[in-house]
């Protein structure tokens, strides 16, 4: 089982290059999405991209379908998230999102590993000893 970050969302939603391994993920079973992350997939395709919110919320819905599962965040993830983010966060070197570090508490309560493309979360991935999975950001880059 494996936590995904907003962006492996919107890649297959979006047909991005890590749609791909993205669709692997998914087909092998019971991948999770925090809620807050969820909620950035909404923000980032219907605000950020133009398209509209209840084709976005539909196509998640297929997704939970077809195995998806929304994690909600309790006490103890929101807690770890808040830790990660005062413990990571600098601006210039580190912009780590707080939705970010709910998709990285969820990765470490839950012992499960996060797949993201973005550096900042693989960076503190790797400080906090969390598995990560790169997929390739939009230009095919992977985190190292």
């Amino acid at each position: 089982m494996t936590v995904l970050d907003a962006y492996a969302i919107i890649a297959a939603l979006l047909d991005e290059p890590a749609k791909p391994a993205v669709d692997d993920l998914l087909r092998e079973g019971a991948p999770k999405l925090s809620a807050i992350n969820l909620a950035e997939v909404l923000d980032k395709l219907v605000r950020g991209h133009g398209h509209d919110y209840d084709d976005v919320l539909e196509r998640v819905y297929w997704l939970g379908a077809g195995g998806l599962e929304i994690v909600d965040p309790d006490l103890e993830i929101a807690g770890t998230a808040g830790f990660l983010r005062q413990r990571h966060y600098d601006r210039r070197t580190r912009a780590i999102s707080m939705a970010d570090c709910f998709a990285l508490a969820t990765a470490s309560i839950l012992a499960e590993p996060i797949a993201t493309a973005d550096p900042a979360m693989a960076a503190v991935a790797r400080y906090e000893e969390i598995e990560m999975i790169a997929l390739p950001d939009s230009t095919g880059r992977r985190p190292v």
